[in-house]
Parts: structure tokens; sequence; C-alpha cells
């Protein structure tokens, strides 16, 4: 009985002492994949679209930059219409190359038959304001200003007239810190917000 204790109790420290397993190597970790170029950017701040080539001609008339294409909404709303996109980025470039621009102000118009057009033409103003900061203008150069149906440039009594009323204008409004022509910045319209407020 001693005797097989004693065999038990060797065979045990034997086995303690056998050989151990060999540690497991760290594994490193794996390469990062590739970054998708179709997956979705921060919406904070969007990407130039890839066939965005920037304007380097401009021209201004009555002291308002001449757009390529109107700068449309959806119907009664403050929502930008995808088609804006060209004039929009037109208007960006305009900034970015005339940095002695310093408040360009963006007035909103409206037509006689559009419903609380004030209120309106004030959101639609604050909506474009947000699109250029959004890409890359600095707010405190921007001025939104609303007009309703104040400064009709067509008949409106006619559907063409009308159509025509319903636009957006961006002017100079200072120059190198100096209101130009003696105007206030707003234009004599109303002023919708501070695009600099969060």
């Amino acid at each position: 009985m001693i005797r097989s204790l004693a065999i038990v109790t060797v065979m045990s420290a034997l086995a303690a002492c056998g050989p151990k397993a060999a540690p497991v190597a760290p594994t490193e970790p794996a390469p990062a994949a590739p970054a998708d170029p179709a997956a979705p950017t921060d919406p904070a701040t969007p990407a130039e679209p890839a066939a965005h080539t920037p304007a380097t001609s401009f021209q201004i008339e009555d002291n308002h930059l001449v757009l390529p294409s109107p700068v449309a909404f959806a119907t009664g709303s403050a929502d930008v219409d995808p088609s804006a996109e060209a004039a929009l980025w037109f208007a960006k470039d305009y900034l970015d190359a005339k940095d002695y621009i310093t408040t360009l102000r963006i007035e909103v118009h409206t037509s006689s038959d559009t419903p609380d057009g004030q209120a309106l033409s004030e959101a639609r103003a604050l909506a474009v304001g947000h699109w250029l900061i959004a890409h890359g203008i600095a707010c405190d150069r921007l001025i939104a200003v609303g007009f309703g149906d104040n400064k009709p440039i067509a008949d409106g009594s006619t559907p063409d007239g009308r159509a025509a009323n319903r636009r957006v204008e961006f002017h100079n409004a200072e120059l190198r810190g100096r209101l130009i022509g003696g105007m206030p910045a707003d234009g004599g319209g109303m002023v919708a917000g501070d695009l600099c407020a969060h």
C-alpha cells in the first residue's frame, strides 16, 4: 500500500515536471480594409462632386451674380431642389475666387400667389446660406434676406411672370468690409436669421 502510494506520488511529480505547452504567439491585427469609395460620407461635410470643376469666369449685373441656372426649391417648401446644385456651386466658386467680397447677400423672392411668401422667402434664404456654409463658405460672409413678393421683376398676373418673380439672387453687399453703394447689407429686405448661430 505504501509502495503503491509512493509510485503514484512519483508519477504525479513527473507529470507536473513534464513539458509545458508552448506559449501561443500573439496574433497581429488584420490589416484594415481599404476604404469603400462608394461608402456614404459624413453629411456635415459634403464632398464636392467628382464632376464639379470650379468656375473661373463670373458676370455681375446690377451688382448681383449672374447664375448659370436658377436656384429651385420643392413646391411650397424651403427644401433645395437637386437641380439647384449647379447654381449653388457657382456661387460658392465665386466667393472662393473673390475673397475681397466680405459680405454676399442671399436674396430670395416669391410670387404674389405664394401663401405666406415672406416667411417662405426667409426660410429659403436660410436654406441657401446653410448649403454654402456646409460647403466651406464662412458664415460671416453671408447674409440671408427674404423679400417675399415685394420686388417683382415681371407681371405677376401671368404664369410666366410669377415664375420669373420666384427667384434667388446673390448680391455683393460689402467689399473689403465696406458697404457697397451706401446701401445697408440687407438691401432693404427682412433678415432671415443669423447664419452663424448654431
